[in-house]
């Protein structure tokens, strides 16, 4: 039951409609003991100001989703190491009316790629958001020397891959997305990252299955009831593959303790993931 002293944490982005967060938060703060709620509130670009600006002064915490996380970065009045690096928050803190911005993707980033066993070589990323710049930092702490960044619009796949190198020294390139530099750019990679929405808002990232090589580690941060057609795919063919289920869980612990100082358990985090995911399946909302 929520009172005048209940904590509220929140998710902003556009869309949230189908997000799980506020199941996986709830459960977690249950589990925790804490008198808190966190909820999901869609948040356009134009308003992402004024919504800014309430929450520094009404929550403890929130998360930030697409389409705002390097726009947010901008909007803060510290950054964690991470974050400044990164360019993008997809955490924030709200500490004596300061906003602390910091990025959990790419902590969740590592923790599946240390689950994966990926470590060095060279990696395809589709997309070049947020998100995917959460990665390139996460592929840099995993000793990666090669990253291949392909994106719809290409200027946005050279952007990142040019960041890439100013920022960590990785070979980088960027690219269009077709199919022919899909192929090619996965082909020669040890591991494969899904970045973009595709698989969870609609559509499917289609990869060549020739691609599909057998030293291929598969990560895919979009996530769906069962699996997207890349993570079937992926252990169709006998690969090491992490969803983005998983990744959403981890990404959320870290936010709670980035919060609260307290690890909260994972476990119970992932079954309430399950069972939302099943229950947004059975009303249509995913």
């Amino acid at each position: 039951m929520t009172d005048s002293s209940t904590a509220l944490y929140c998710l902003i982005g556009d869309p949230v409609s189908g997000s799980l967060s506020p199941e996986i938060h709830t459960a977690a703060y249950a589990a925790m003991g804490l008198n808190a709620t966190y909820l999901a509130f869609r948040v356009t670009s134009a308003a992402l100001g004024a919504a800014i600006g309430g929450l520094r002064v009404l929550a403890k915490g929130f998360n930030v989703t697409i389409p705002h996380k390097t726009r947010v970065a901008l909007m803060m009045d510290e950054l964690t190491h991470e974050a400044s690096l990164i360019g993008a928050v997809n955490a924030v803190a709200v500490r004596g009316g300061s906003l602390v911005g910091h990025n959990t993707d790419a902590l969740a980033a590592s923790d599946v790629l240390e689950a994966l066993g990926a470590r060095g070589g060279t990696a395809t990323i589709v997309g070049a958001g947020g998100a995917a710049k959460s990665v390139v930092y996460a592929l840099w702490r995993k000793g990666f020397s090669e990253v291949r960044v392909l994106d719809r619009t290409p200027e946005r796949a050279e952007a990142l891959a040019s960041g890439a190198k100013a920022v960590y020294g990785l070979n980088a390139v960027g690219a269009g997305l077709t199919r022919s530099s899909l192929l090619d750019a996965v082909s020669s990679s040890n591991l494969l990252v899904n970045a973009t929405p595709l698989g969870m808002y609609g559509g499917e990232l289609e990869v060549p299955e020739e691609a599909l090589h057998s030293g291929l580690a598969v990560m895919d941060l979009a996530y769906t009831r069962g699996e997207t057609g890349l993570i079937r795919l992926a252990r169709s063919r006998g690969l090491r593959a992490a969803d983005g289920l998983e990744f959403l869980v981890i990404q959320a612990a870290h936010s709670i303790e980035f919060w609260t100082g307290m690890r909260p358990p994972v476990d119970v985090m992932r079954r309430a993931a399950l069972e939302a995911i099943s229950g947004h399946a059975r009303q249509g909302r995913g």
